[in-house]
């Protein structure tokens, strides 16, 4: 299979020549680091996983004094994790600082390059090419990992916008950069599963208390009422933040006027719900322009209800998903009760704030939005 760049060569009836590269002196760079670039200009380069990575990397990397520098433009995304962010330097500048570096790390694009002409190691991960088509071309000696999904079944599509990057492991590439680096270490770490809405940083807070934040005013939140139901806190939350209020109760219509800045209602519809005619309701938050959504957990009746409450977007309750063996997780959740932070719903019901994973009723309901692993 050829690289991109021999085909060109080759239609072109020219040879490859090494590139001449100038750089810039840039100061204060430490004495042994490695370079990281979490993406290119394309959507589907768009690695989610970079501080999972640097996380794992990062004990083995302190104990042997060697730094993490991020490099790219001044638009990149900050990894958690970097210990020098150079982002927006200079071509020049950062031809520098790659050429000095112990290995680089990133997405297939420039810098991997780069790095190849200066001959520095690479772990370079692939998204829509297969990694022979695009790997860094000009090191003397074998120096560059590619990494890239299995296509073995699901060929590369070559689109800017395929998301297949995301199948990749942290844990692979974090090992790949141990080995790069001639760390022989063993990362202890195994993905069990990755939630689709992982990524989705939010903050539910339970309204059994009120307490004002400067770092909530304005923010999205949702209010999860279908867990404890005080409108008195329920009203100052919804004069401070933005708000998605979760019910599983309807209430006097006049109270609605007071909930300021509520944007979204999720009405869970229980059985129970089925004696009553809450048509009236449902119409006086739909004729205040606020979003409803009504969540249903009976199953059986479903067609019924949605018939019942034609006008209204109704959907099926989540389903608790079949028991999972895990013991740790990751989560972009803040779970806030009585005050106290937590990092899921199930961690709260145990006042946990460890990340210890048990399964349970919550659990099972907030998969899609947890990191489960093992060490």
């Amino acid at each position: 299979m050829s690289h991109i760049a021999e085909v060109y060569a080759k239609d072109l009836g020219v040879k490859i020549g090494r590139p001449q590269i100038t750089d810039h002196f840039f100061p204060g760079l430490p004495n042994k680091y490695i370079t990281i670039q979490s993406s290119n200009k394309m959507p589907g380069a768009v690695y989610k996983y970079w501080d999972i990575v640097l996380k794992l990397v990062k004990p083995y990397l302190q104990k042997e004094e060697v730094k993490i520098i991020q490099i790219g433009g001044p638009d990149e995304q900050e990894i958690q994790g970097v210990d020098y962010y150079f982002l927006g330097s200079t071509y020049k500048q950062m031809n520098y600082i790659i050429k000095k570096a112990s290995t680089h790390v990133g997405c297939d694009s420039l810098p991997g390059h780069i790095a190849g002409a200066y001959d520095v190691p690479c772990v370079i991960v692939h998204f829509n090419l297969y990694p022979e088509n695009s790997k860094p071309l000009w090191h003397k000696q074998n120096k560059s990992i590619s990494i890239s999904p299995d296509f073995s079944e699901i060929k590369p599509s070559f689109s800017a916008t395929c998301d297949r990057i995301n199948e990749i492991k942290p844990e692979v590439i974090a090992q790949n950069i141990l080995d790069q680096l001639g760390i022989s270490n063993k990362i202890k770490f195994k993905t069990i599963k990755i939630g689709k809405h992982f990524h989705n940083e939010c903050v539910e807070i339970v309204p059994n208390f009120f307490a004002f934040s400067q770092k909530l005013q304005g923010k999205p939140v949702n209010i999860r009422a279908d867990i404890h139901f005080d409108i008195n806190h329920i009203i100052k939350w919804c004069q401070t933040c933005i708000v998605s209020l979760h019910i599983e109760q309807h209430f006097d219509v006049k109270i609605v006027n007071a909930l300021t800045n509520v944007k979204q209602i999720i009405f869970k519809y229980k059985k129970c719900h089925n004696e009553l005619d809450l048509n009236e309701f449902f119409n006086f938050i739909k004729n205040k322009k606020i979003r409803l959504l009504i969540v249903c957990e009976d199953e059986e009746n479903i067609s019924d209800i949605r018939f019942k409450y034609f006008d209204f977007d109704i959907i099926e309750d989540i389903k608790p998903e079949k028991q999972i063996n895990s013991e740790k997780f990751f989560s972009k959740k803040l779970f806030v009760s009585n005050g106290d932070t937590y990092s899921s719903e199930s961690s709260a019901n145990r006042l946990d704030k460890s990340h210890n994973f048990v399964y349970d009723d919550a659990s099972s309901k907030e998969l899609e939005s947890l990191y489960l692993y093992e060490e």
